[in-house]
């Protein structure tokens, strides 16, 4: 019998928000492969009100998720990221099950047809991840406050934000206690901490890298982020928390998607917005072209600065192309 593919959330009903925007875009722009895809949530703190609400929006497969080994969970790596963060070290024995398993953060915003990714990617070697260039930093050593050395810590840092695990990966059956253990092991010098373990997991166990286009995983370091007139960008990954679609600017397909989330019955977010999104909301500035995606002036001057220099070649540009 075929194994299916699946596409794999961790989410506790802190961000249980977003988690319905994903899923609202996710439903959009991928009707054929939901047919013979599962979606797997791995959760904490959901009530059986919240697993129904979510359902409404596609039918999900619930696991409440325990970290596998014990530790200190007072770390400060469990207050900033929680255990769920950790949740994709399942994914390890779910390929038992499944072909392939699409791991995608919860601060993300679906743009199209992910069956680009469980096409063409992860034949080779089992992993398929894109290129990490969040904050100019490109080496695995982000992940780390001190080097491992016994690794090496020059190679490129993959984000772990958006991961293709397949079945043909080397060693599969160890991986999964190897993570958690590794972990546990080096909390204490851990940064961006299921990122690190598992980058230095590629090195362990000489698993093969598939590199996937950054349209799979666009980070807001990356100039596709907030141009609009990008149509070919299949996830928006929030990664780091400051640009937040929900905080940072208005942002109008993430705020359809939030919209429909509301009146679904979804509770609002409680997150405080920058003085820039409640500056455009407060006047209605967002009807106006130059608004929507417009950078943070406060916290992005330059590219504010070169985002005013640029746009109206864009925005001409947008009106001779319709």
């Amino acid at each position: 019998m075929t194994k299916k593919n699946a596409i794999f959330f961790s989410c506790n009903e802190r961000f249980l928000f977003t988690l319905c925007v994903a899923l609202l875009s996710l439903k959009e722009h991928n009707a054929k492969l939901l047919q013979n895809t599962d979606v797997l949530i791995y959760q904490q703190g959901f009530s059986e009100e919240d697993k129904a609400f979510v359902n409404q929006i596609l039918p999900c497969k619930f696991t409440e998720y325990k970290f596998a080994v014990e530790t200190d969970f007072n770390n400060i790596n469990f207050k900033h990221f929680t255990q769920l963060t950790f949740a994709r070290y399942e994914i390890f024995d779910l390929l038992d099950t499944y072909a392939k398993v699409l791991y995608i953060d919860v601060d993300v915003m679906i743009g199209g047809d992910l069956s680009y990714i469980f096409d063409h990617f992860g034949s080779k070697g089992g992993v398929a991840m894109c290129k990490d260039t969040q904050k100019g930093l490109t080496l695995i050593t982000k992940n780390f406050v001190k080097p491992l050395p016994q690794y090496d810590m020059t190679v490129p840092c993959y984000n772990a934000g958006v991961t293709l695990f397949c079945d043909n990966i080397p060693h599969r059956q160890e991986l999964r206690m190897w993570c958690y253990h590794k972990t546990a092991e080096w909390l204490d010098n851990l940064v961006c901490p299921d990122q690190g373990v598992v980058n230095v997991m590629l090195q362990q166990f000489h698993v093969p890298i598939e590199v996937l286009p950054d349209i799979c995983n666009c980070l807001p370091s990356n100039p596709k982020y907030l141009d609009k007139d990008r149509h070919d960008v299949l996830i928006y990954h929030c990664a780091g928390g400051g640009v937040r679609f929900w905080t940072y600017t208005y942002n109008a397909p993430w705020q359809k998607y939030y919209q429909q989330y509301l009146a679904l019955g979804g509770r609002p977010h409680t997150d405080k917005e920058h003085a820039w999104l409640k500056l455009i909301k407060k006047h209605n500035w967002q009807r106006f072209d130059f608004f929507e995606r417009s950078p943070d002036p406060q916290m992005h001057p330059m590219r504010f600065l070169k985002y005013v220099l640029a746009w109206p070649f864009k925005y001409v540009r947008r009106k001779l192309s319709k």
